[in-house]
């Protein structure tokens, strides 16, 4: 299956780093999933990812880019935490959500 692409914004209306929640069909089977560094963001790391649905759980620090292999093999929504850090060096944390089995 294709990977799927997350893009990390920051959205100067809320002040903060954002990721859409990410739907991944049970169709899909297992899947990577890419995160990158979008709009005003500098770079972002993430933490939090379920070690029995994701490998591996977290970008170990700031990063531009990162990917996971979700295994995708329960029906479930799963948390977890993007922390971005704006180009003019503001942080944020958001808990975007990755939707298994949709």
């Amino acid at each position: 299956m294709p990977p799927i692409n997350a893009t990390v914004n920051w959205e100067a209306g809320k002040n903060k780093g954002t990721v859409a929640d990410i739907q991944v069909p049970a169709a899909n089977g297992a899947t990577v999933i890419n995160w990158s560094c979008g709009t005003n963001v500098a770079s972002f790391g993430i933490t939090g990812l379920d070690s029995s649905e994701f490998s591996p759980t977290a970008s170990n620090g700031q990063v531009t880019s990162f990917s996971t292999t979700d295994s995708n093999n329960q029906a479930k929504t799963y948390s977890y935490t993007v922390s971005a850090t704006h180009q003019d060096g503001r942080t944020s944390s958001h808990d975007p959500k990755i939707e298994n089995g949709t």
